[in-house]
């Protein structure tokens, strides 16, 4: 079986989330999430954690009957849950971008901290207690 790849191009990303390159460029533009590691006239690398998200936009846009200000809100809600982490590494950076572009491999965040998973987990079970006291 083939491995999945790490990171996908644009086009990539469009095809398996079934979103228009245009669409996509727009979302960008709207969704923090989608460009907080772009950087200006350099071709976009997207995870899998990113290509999930864009389908989930897709859903809530299209799907669900959203509006754009409305998915915002939700897809954050959903991002701070945690929904997107089990085991998807982030985007890479500008940085580690650039070194995909020249080596074809990157270091990514949670190469070089192993403690992640335990530390998101424990954070998830601090927002489920925070979330208890709240509905008293």
């Amino acid at each position: 079986m083939a491995k999945e790849p790490e990171f996908y191009k644009p086009a990539e990303a469009c095809r398996i989330a079934e979103v228009a390159p245009y669409v996509l460029r727009y979302w960008e533009t709207e969704f923090a999430v989608l460009s907080d590691s772009k950087e200006k006239g350099a071709a976009r690398l997207y995870s899998s954690r990113d290509v999930k998200i864009i389908a989930r936009i897709r859903e809530l846009l299209y799907d669900e009957g959203f509006t754009v200000a409305g998915a915002k809100k939700r897809l954050e809600s959903e991002i701070a849950e945690g929904r997107f982490d089990d085991g998807l590494a982030p985007a890479p950076t500008v940085e580690e971008q650039k070194k995909v572009r020249k080596t074809g491999t990157v270091e990514t965040a949670a190469d070089s901290f192993p403690e992640r998973e335990q530390v998101l987990r424990e954070l998830k079970e601090i927002a489920k207690i925070l979330d208890r006291g709240r509905k008293r």
